[in-house]
């Protein structure tokens, strides 16, 4: 007795030749361009586990000649671990740079966020988890579909027959779930040293400069009493009214505040509040523009760059 292999997935397609083609349902009138009935067959053995998710898409892919952006779930929840499980070593890669990356991206920018937490969270999220979970989300479904196709083309180039070619599929695993899992655990374990602590530093960062910037948005009465001086009478205020800065927020990141009577120019001692600016302090310089306006030239002493507000780094 001889035995016969039987393979229920092929049943329908022993019908069709391997190189025969067939209208794809969604083709409007008139449209010529056909897909292979055995590629449906041929790419749920290929792609392996939730065939039945990634195969009309394929098949939409290969209608239309081109891939294109599609939503997935779970290269969205977990990119590079999506990735290597379904063997795309070079996009898993990708995915798992991709968040380093963006802490780098915002590291960059950083220091322009101004003093608000809300905004700084939201951008390093956005930054360094949001923006390549989509990228890998929208691409996930492409890269996927291209890696199959060349399986089942290669398988093609190899063997005679579309049962040949199935059974050379079917022995090949689709995923690598060991490797996925290592790529997981990686993850958790390298994660929190590179990119959490990196964050910490930012935020530590973020946190002085808010509060140097509070301490120059407390000076601003004074400076606008010197303006108002040096418009109105071309001289220093005579009896500054120090006072006046008291009842604002940053205050309290003030050691001393030093008015010059022939310059004008303004010191502001800080570090009670900070040891990061312990014996530190900012000198605010008014300089008279072009259109006779009252310019301040914020002038840093002591103080880390990385520390500083807009206002001063562009000083």
């Amino acid at each position: 007795m001889t035995a016969r292999l039987a393979i229920p997935s092929l049943q329908n397609a022993a019908i069709s030749p391997i190189g025969d083609t067939v209208r794809m349902p969604w083709a409007g009138a008139g449209d010529e361009r056909v897909v292979r009935p055995a590629l449906a067959v041929l790419y749920r053995m290929a792609v392996g586990p939730a065939a039945d998710y990634y195969v009309p898409r394929f098949l939409r892919f290969e209608w239309t000649g081109r891939t294109f952006p599609s939503w997935h779930w779970p290269s969205f929840w977990l990119p590079g671990v999506w990735a290597f499980y379904r063997k795309l070593w070079l996009p898993g890669l990708a995915f798992a740079v991709l968040p380093f990356l963006g802490a780098a991206i915002f590291a960059e920018f950083e220091p322009s966020i101004g003093d608000s937490n809300v905004a700084w969270f939201a951008l390093a999220a956005l930054s360094i988890w949001l923006v390549p979970s989509i990228v890998s989300a929208l691409f996930a479904n492409g890269l996927l579909y291209r890696r199959v196709r060349r399986s089942v083309r290669r398988a093609e180039a190899r063997r005679r027959g579309i049962g040949d070619v199935a059974m050379f599929l079917t022995i090949r695993k689709p995923t690598a779930i060991g490797i996925a899992a290592a790529v997981g655990v990686a993850a958790v374990v390298l994660a929190p040293q590179f990119i959490a602590a990196n964050l910490h530093a930012l935020y530590d960062e973020h946190v002085v400069r808010g509060r140097i910037a509070g301490s120059l948005a407390a000076v601003r009465p004074l400076q606008r009493q010197v303006e108002d001086s040096l418009l109105r009478f071309g001289a220093m205020p005579r009896t500054p009214d120090f006072a006046a800065m008291l009842s604002q927020r940053g205050a309290m990141m003030q050691d001393d505040v030093h008015l010059n009577p022939a310059s004008g120019r303004l010191r502001v001692a800080l570090g009670s509040a900070a040891p990061e600016l312990d014996g530190a302090s900012i000198l605010l310089a008014p300089a008279m523009d072009a259109r006779q306006r009252i310019r301040w030239v914020c002038i840093p002493v002591g103080i880390p760059r990385a520390y500083l507000p807009a206002e001063c780094r562009n000083g």
